[in-house]
């Protein structure tokens, strides 16, 4: 796990936003709702829930992943249930929307979200195991070059 970075788990790690923070990140969600054409006093956000938190540090912003979920009143009043993403990148304390999305399926928000968050590959470098077999290709690649360039070296005071 990254420094600085923890997986919000409610029932266990609960952060206290402030009312700013919640206030923003609603307004967000509704303005999703919006732009994709749901009517803005009918549609309502619920559930609107921070699932991922990255401290901002001296070094580095922060970030925050929102999920919610809204149910959308479209303009000829049906309704649909709408899962929503909200990223947010934290610079100098303030908080700065960097994507939205907006799916009718709570799996096609997960495997978007799957699609779109980078892996923690970087991290398998800084493994003992890793550098170990890494090293060891290298060492041989180098020893490999100095044996034919012996051998070919040889070779030719020979003839």
């Amino acid at each position: 796990m990254i420094s600085g970075t923890r997986i919000v788990q409610p029932e266990i790690d609960p952060i206290q936003f402030p009312r700013q923070t919640w206030q923003l990140v609603s307004d967000q969600a509704r303005r999703c709702l919006v732009k994709r054409e749901f009517c803005d006093q009918q549609s309502r956000v619920e559930n609107l829930r921070c699932v991922h938190f990255e401290e901002e540090t001296d070094s580095a912003f922060g970030s925050q992943l929102w999920h919610f979920e809204a149910l959308g009143i479209d303009p000829v009043g049906r309704r649909h249930m709408l899962y929503g993403i909200l990223d947010f990148s934290v610079q100098y304390g303030l908080l700065e929307a960097s994507q939205t999305a907006l799916f009718e399926d709570a799996e096609l928000r997960q495997k978007f979200l799957d699609r779109d968050t980078p892996t923690n590959s970087s991290t398998s470098w800084n493994k003992a195991t890793t550098r170990f077999w890494v090293q060891t290709a290298c060492l041989g690649v180098v020893v490999t070059a100095l044996m034919w360039t012996t051998i070919l070296v040889h070779y030719l005071y020979r003839s």
